[in-house]
């Protein structure tokens, strides 16, 4: 269900900031929040870990989704990576190291971090 905020946010990126001004509450922003949350809670989630859980997992859509809207084209992405491998050793060992790897591209960014995110949760299964 993240994923699938995620990839609708994507699809629309002026809409995210606005989610932002109050918490959704509509028609539509209501089902989408009880189909989460029962979710939650057949997976064994008490109802107090449910709630923070969905909100946890609703920021961390929303504000990944946020800065899809900044996020740079492929030119930057490519500036950004040319810079990554070109630094100074002495100075920046470790980000040489990885900078075939940088930037990571936001959607496997946020794809990885929702997967450490069900996999806690998943840690906490009560049942």
């Amino acid at each position: 269900m993240a994923q699938s905020m995620f990839d609708t946010l994507g699809r629309h990126r002026k809409i995210a900031p606005l989610l932002m001004e109050q918490t959704p509450t509509g028609p539509d922003a209501m089902v989408l929040r009880e189909r989460c949350l029962a979710v939650l809670l057949a997976g064994g989630l008490p109802p107090s870990l449910a709630a923070r859980a969905y909100a946890t997992l609703a920021r961390y859509v929303l504000g990944f989704a946020i800065q899809l809207a900044g996020s740079g084209d492929d030119a930057e992405q490519e500036r950004a990576s040319a810079h990554f491998r070109h630094v100074s050793p002495a100075e920046f060992p470790a980000t040489l190291a990885v900078a075939d790897s940088l930037p990571v591209p936001l959607e496997d960014e946020f794809a990885f971090g929702l997967e450490l995110i069900i996999g806690g949760l998943r840690q906490l299964d009560t049942r």
